[in-house]
């Protein structure tokens, strides 16, 4: 077995254009420089992603003499692999920072303008969902009775939202349309 093992590899090396093992590039020792690399590896720039598959992107051309990653196929889809996981994880980040703005931002003014106009139209109501509230909560931290009292509240707010557009603009202002009623526009020319 050990000599069937011997002579493959015997063979290997004695076929022209076998690339069984990689050759170090030898450089003179006579020049030397502050800065060295070493050429089987990529270089390295902190500003760029360095992982395994843009590394195996870049081995084509950095002196490496494999079959593998001479091939445009290989190099292509690896980068695509590549581009997929950046893709992905931009993705991830950009959904985690909705996420952020949202729960930061946007739900507490929601739940600041909800706390307006539930004391406005329907006082009250507000206090007794906050008296639902455990020690140091707020409505912002409980999206359930945030969403709850927003069902609640949603008519009762649309309902004066008309009732005000009744008042400003008169009553087909205000039409529905399952009534029937058509709102007319007229544009006067300047």
């Amino acid at each position: 077995m050990v000599a069937v093992l011997f002579a493959a590899s015997s063979l290997l090396l004695l076929l022209p254009g076998s690339h069984a093992f990689v050759h170090p590039v030898m450089q003179s020792s006579a020049v030397v420089t502050s800065t060295t690399s070493l050429s089987a590896l990529p270089e390295f720039n902190p500003f760029l992603l360095a992982d395994g598959l843009s590394a195996a992107t870049r081995y084509g051309g950095s002196g490496f003499d494999n079959d593998v990653f001479a091939d445009p196929a290989v190099t292509s889809a690896l980068s695509t692999l590549r581009t997929f996981f950046i893709v992905l994880t931009a993705a991830a980040f950009g959904l985690t920072a909705l996420a952020y703005i949202t729960a930061a931002f946007i739900v507490p003014k929601a739940a600041e303008q909800l706390e307006n106009d539930t004391k406005r139209l329907r006082p009250g109501l507000w206090e007794e969902y906050e008296a639902k509230l455990e020690d140091n909560q707020t409505m912002a931290n409980r999206p359930d009775l945030l969403q709850e009292l927003g069902n609640i509240m949603q008519p009762i707010i649309t309902a004066e939202y008309e009732r005000q557009a009744e008042e400003k603009f008169g009553p087909k202002a205000g039409a529905k349309k399952e009534d029937g009623g058509v709102i007319d526009v007229e544009v006067e020319d300047k």
